[in-house]
């Protein structure tokens, strides 16, 4: 019996951790600090001509647009999707909900919930669209199925003749230690983003593995390349897709998470490749795992923008590589560790403070930068915001933060004022930003 208790309590310890990671929850202050090159880029915004531009702001704040929207509590982990023609819409898919409760009254220990969607003319400024289900949501989870208490979108596709596939995630009634833990991955398909159907009739396309596996406890936020992107990826085989999911096994020093990796012939039936990008050594930046990341294909290879976290419970984002898919590098980093990070949680008063997450990459569109598009968290502020960062570079190492009216950046980051920043950071006088914090104004 007292085995039982102390594994039961081992258990409940090993899940909040887990909550640790997918919420976003810090316990602890990290004391790293990224090297001066890049500081301010990683934590401040910054003008072309040296003056403060103040403190970056979110893009997508819980109820903003006012209490009665589904996402009052959360808006989280953002899909982002630029034009497909000349003076289109910019659009977003991502997670949230209304209160601290999950469906059937299950008490929500992730951000996620329901599934809606926004709209933008520039990918900066944002409106809520207004979904057909309660709230404005656009999906919520069954009535029986294994989706049926919380689902979170991963990633959206769009086919060739326009039509749009989501690839989401649910959980149910099942699962240990808590009911909702035993995700798994699903599809639903929509001709205007607004209205989904699930296909496979409610059934998963991707489900846990055995007891044994590496992903025995739940496979979810996955991000999908379809072959038309990955054509160009020599080590991944001809006319197959591509996901990237990620999972949590309980282990004696606790939770570890680690990305997996699954192909298809058609995007509907897949076949795992395993575990590809897990924990490195302990004391570093990532030393418990890879949680959420996207993937990009750059440079006839497959660049991974991944959340991770450390001993010590603080969240950062870092960079690797693979020309398979299968096979992950950490990507060398000056100056830092492998991988990074690259990105990391503001300062005191930044509306991220508390923590940085699930990223997702939009690669330039003509003269424009690279955009990171994350969530994050002010200390004292409960409910998560979407926010983004900026990079001209195609190295992806230095990222400004901004908001949907901070100004721009030069196209030539080497010139002026950014160079010296860049290059030479110590020398700059453009470190404090004189401006209060904005308002979230999010709920206690």
């Amino acid at each position: 019996k007292t085995f039982r208790m102390a594994h039961a309590a081992a258990r409940s310890w090993a899940l909040a951790a887990l909550a640790a990671l997918l919420c976003g929850s810090n316990a602890f202050v990290s004391e790293w600090r990224a090297p001066k090159r890049c500081t301010q880029i990683l934590r401040r915004g910054i003008s072309p001509r040296g003056a403060p531009s103040g403190r970056p702001t979110p893009l997508v704040v819980p109820k903003k647009e006012g209490p009665q929207w589904w996402d009052a509590r959360n808006s989280a982990s953002p899909v982002v999707k630029p034009p497909t023609e000349p003076n289109g819409q910019w659009r977003m898919w991502y997670y949230g909900r209304a209160g601290t409760e999950w469906a059937k009254g299950l008490k929500a220990f992730l951000p996620t919930g329901r599934i809606g969607c926004a709209t933008s003319s520039d990918g900066l400024k944002w409106r809520r669209c207004k979904g057909p289900l309660e709230g404005g949501a656009v999906l919520d989870p069954s009535e029986d199925a294994f989706d049926s208490v919380h689902v979170g979108v991963g990633d959206v596709v769009q086919l060739p003749n326009g039509t749009l596939w989501m690839y989401y995630f649910g959980g149910g009634l099942d699962g240990l230690p808590n009911q909702g833990i035993r995700m798994q991955i699903g599809l639903a398909t929509s001709e205007d983003g607004l209205k989904w159907q699930r296909a496979e009739g409610g059934q998963p396309v991707l489900s846990p593995g055995d007891e044994e596996d590496f992903d025995a406890l739940f496979v979810a936020w996955p991000r999908v390349l379809p072959p038309w992107l990955t054509k160009g990826v020599k080590g991944i085989p001809k006319n197959q897709w591509y996901m990237s999911y990620h999972t949590a096994k309980f282990e004696s020093t606790g939770l570890r998470w680690t990305a997996g990796a699954a192909f298809s012939p058609d995007g509907i039936h897949w076949k795992k490749a395993g575990p590809v990008l897990g924990p490195s050594s302990s004391g570093s930046w990532d030393s418990c795992g890879v949680g959420v990341r996207h993937l990009v294909v750059k440079e006839n290879a497959l660049t991974m923008l991944y959340e991770a976290v450390d001993d010590r419970g603080d969240h950062a984002c870092g960079l690797a590589y693979s020309e398979d898919g299968v096979v992950w590098q950490r990507q060398d980093v000056p100056g830092r560790a492998a991988g990074g990070p690259i990105l990391q949680k503001g300062e005191d008063g930044d509306w991220d403070s508390r923590v940085v997450g699930t990223p997702y990459l939009v690669p330039p569109l003509g003269d424009a930068p690279w955009r990171l598009y994350y969530v994050g968290e002010a200390k004292g502020n409960p409910g998560l915001s979407i926010g983004v960062a900026e990079c001209y570079e195609d190295d992806l190492l230095c990222w400004r933060k901004r908001g949907p009216d901070a100004a721009d950046l030069p196209s030539d980051t080497r010139e002026g004022l950014y160079k010296r920043v860049f290059e030479d950071a110590s020398k700059s006088k453009v470190a404090a930003a004189p401006s209060a914090p904005p308002s979230l104004d999010l709920p206690d």
